[in-house]
């Protein structure tokens, strides 16, 4: 496995080293538009977090690339783009009408965005008529209401002014990340007794590239994504209090798994059949897995893992309302026992989601990183438990669930 894994590294390096070579000689320049605030000094081969000027001069430097950043208001740079006056802008969200010229990369940064209102208000169900909303001029946000047909704005040019109109009454609420809305607010010496709030989404932010820098440059935007990470030492994670607000919601169906008569005979069964079994060959199941996903075959998948319990936990899901998107139980060696949905691979017991809360405490519960899918605009997390046998207490397996995290941080509002 470390071979494969190795030589499917040097190959996706060779390919993004390749891609970079190519565009750094057919076009020697990359102009972008950003609003956001450039730092004055860098360090060289700086690692830097987040989705800032910063990280995107590390991805184009390690493309071994030369470039241009202009400083712009968001709406001054998003029309050059589609003028063609420059490349790309950023940091930007997806939006519909901006992928007719562009194409959205994946994400640099991933924010947390929340409404807040005073506490001498109480909060309706939705905030979009006949209430007047608060936005810096020219921000994410204001594009984001937008283009969802908020209209009623009072704008600001600043953070400051902002919460500053919120709390003179002049506003009624703001749509901000919780992270800067809360830091601006302690700043400002605003307490949490001052305001509330409610989740709104999880918002990605990144790079529009325009379509004919694009159209000159096809393997520009896969060798920019794949650099994203190299450059970003912040993983997206859920907060303490969105983990615990999601735990609430989850926990039960955990329980309702734990509790299934069928659940827990095939895991015990599997195991008790497995003892045979050598590392060995269990590796070679997990060789035509592997090789079967990739192709679609799923009779194979299909004839390895437990058909009646796999159909249960489908039920799981689909009574979930699309908050479960992925239901997977693991034997005592991290086999796939059953699943909602076919697995990439039939071992899962080199990952956290199994090393991390098998043989541990019942109530154990631990949250992976937020994956966000592109093609969707979903954001999913894996939250994997302990699975024991209720009759012995002994450890027989692991529980993971794919979270929906915008159906759930709103279901829990």
């Amino acid at each position: 496995m470390k071979l494969l894994h190795n030589l499917f590294y040097f190959a996706a390096f060779f390919t993004v080293f390749v891609a970079s070579a190519s565009i750094a000689e057919e076009r020697p320049t990359i102009v972008l538009g950003t609003n956001v605030l450039q730092k004055k000094t860098q360090q060289p081969n700086e690692i830097v977090q987040g989705g800032s000027v910063d990280h995107v001069k590390c991805i184009l430097e390690k493309m071994q690339l030369t470039y241009e950043i202009r400083s712009l208001p968001w709406r001054r740079a998003r029309q050059d783009v589609h003028a063609s006056v420059i490349d790309g802008f950023f940091t930007a969200v997806a939006i519909d009408d901006a992928s007719d010229f562009a194409t959205f990369s994946a994400p640099l940064v991933l924010e947390n965005w929340y409404w807040f209102w005073r506490t001498d208000m109480v909060a309706p169900a939705s905030w979009k008529e006949h209430f007047q909303i608060g936005v810096i001029l020219g921000s994410q946000q204001e594009a984001i209401l937008s283009n969802e047909g908020y209209s009623d704005f009072v704008t600001a040019n600043n953070l400051e002014q902002l919460v500053k109109l919120l709390f003179s009454k002049r506003i009624d609420a703001v749509l901000l990340d919780k992270e800067v809305f809360e830091k601006t607010a302690e700043k400002m010496h605003v307490t949490h007794r001052d305001y509330k709030s409610r989740f709104f989404r999880y918002m990605p932010l990144g790079v529009y590239f325009g379509a004919p820098f694009l159209g000159q440059h096809p393997d520009f935007l896969t060798a920019f994504n794949n650099r994203i990470s190299t450059c970003s030492t912040m993983g997206f994670d859920l907060s303490a209090s969105e983990k615990e607000s999601i735990k609430k919601i989850i926990v039960p169906w955990i329980q309702k798994i734990r509790a299934n008569k069928d659940i827990i005979a095939a895991v015990v069964q599997q195991n008790t059949a497995n003892k045979s079994k050598s590392d060995n060959q269990l590796k070679q199941i997990d060789d035509q897995w592997q090789l079967a996903f990739k192709v679609n075959n799923k009779d194979f998948t299909k004839a390895v893992i437990n058909q009646p319990v796999s159909r249960l936990l489908g039920q799981f899901s689909a009574n979930s309302k699309d908050l479960l998107s992925e239901v997977i139980i693991m034997d005592e060696r991290g086999y796939n026992v059953a699943v909602a949905d076919m697995t990439s691979d039939y071992w899962q017991g080199d990952e956290d989601k199994f090393i991390k809360v098998f043989n541990m405490p019942e109530a154990t519960i631990y949250f992976d990183e937020i994956k966000y899918d592109a093609s969707s605009r979903r954001f999913q997390v894996q939250v994997s438990a302990p699975l024991s046998n209720p009759q012995t207490q002994k450890p027989i397996g692991a529980i993971t669930l794919g979270v929906d995290v915008d159906k759930a941080l709103s279901q829990e509002n």
